[in-house]
């Protein structure tokens, strides 16, 4: 393309030998030249979200030049973060997101901060992969943290920081039950155990937190006997009512690190602050269609890079 913005003629060539390209609109001659790209080219790509062919046309060059640009840079993995100076006890929080069954994306941040601490891309969530993610962040003063109860990260939290208090995601809780049970349960002990979940986001003291134990135990004496009902065919038997008792279980299981936010000051009972981060990144790449699961992986890491750089 030329000033013009008409597509240059071949004009036979220089003394030494290069092809000269010629603009039928005005008669100007020049020969081709690279073009440098400029340095925020990955920018405009994962973080404006434009497209090969977008950039393109802001550059004037092909949209394989920009690919192969870009597919450069995704091939590497990108820089740590820049480390936050955290003098004073801090609150963490870490999440994963999945990327179907290849991949797992960890985030870990504190309370008050905007910037993540430690982002890393893992095969799976489990327990080695969850100790890799936290051990640089192992200096850190670290008093009490907020997951969604995943075996790994729980066990992986534990090694590293013996010392710090675990609360379990409300919400995360909440929505379990939920998947359960369904919105509008058949049986009323269903229904009351939902509206027990339901109650979590209003409890924000002590005694609110201990009026909810004593009622969820009153709910478990009362409905004893549905709960261990049982259903036989032959020599087989199993639970008749097993959704009921799984909700039931799960936050039996969950009830001692439910309301550990109440008691230290600046913790917080859910991870929803990552929920978001996750919801914002996930759909940027499918304006990038194509690119292989590394790049994919890469370009979540240089996303946060580049956010955390340039914020």
């Amino acid at each position: 393309m030329s000033c013009c913005r008409v597509k240059l003629v071949r004009w036979g060539r220089t003394k030494s030998g290069t092809v000269r390209w010629r603009c039928p609109k005005c008669g100007k001659t020049k020969i081709r030249q690279k073009t440098s790209l400029p340095t925020g080219l990955l920018t405009d790509y994962l973080l404006d979200g434009n497209t090969c062919s977008q950039l393109a046309e802001k550059y004037f060059v092909s949209s394989k030049t920009i690919q192969r640009k870009i597919n450069r840079i995704l091939d590497t993995k990108a820089p740590n973060l820049p480390e936050l100076e955290i003098k004073s006890p801090c609150w963490l929080i870490t999440d994963a997101s999945h990327f179907k069954r290849w991949g797992c994306l960890f985030i870990t941040r504190a309370v008050g901060l905007n910037q993540p601490l430690a982002v890393s891309f893992h095969e799976k969530e489990n327990y080695e992969s969850a100790l890799q993610h936290l051990t640089p962040l192992s200096n850190l003063p670290v008093v009490g943290y907020t997951l969604d109860g995943r075996r790994g990260l729980v066990l992986a939290y534990g090694q590293i920081f013996p010392n710090a208090k675990f609360q379990r995601c409300l919400v995360h809780v909440q929505l379990k039950v939920q998947t359960l049970l369904t919105c509008r349960p058949k049986l009323k002990a269903g229904y009351e155990l939902l509206k027990l979940t339901r109650r979590f986001k209003r409890i924000k003291s002590t005694l609110s937190a201990f009026l909810w134990n004593e009622d969820f135990d009153r709910w478990q004496r009362t409905n004893w006997q549905l709960l261990h009902e049982r259903s036989y065919k032959g020599r087989s038997w199993w639970y008749t009512h097993q959704n009921l008792r799984h909700a039931w279980k799960h936050i039996l299981n969950a009830q001692d690190h439910l309301f550990v936010f109440l008691t230290f000051k600046g913790s917080v009972s859910h991870t929803n602050h990552l929920e978001g981060t996750f919801g914002q990144r996930k759909p940027a790449l499918v304006k990038h269609r194509g690119l292989s699961r590394k790049r994919i992986a890469n370009a979540l890491l240089w996303t946060y890079y580049l956010k955390q750089k340039n914020p």
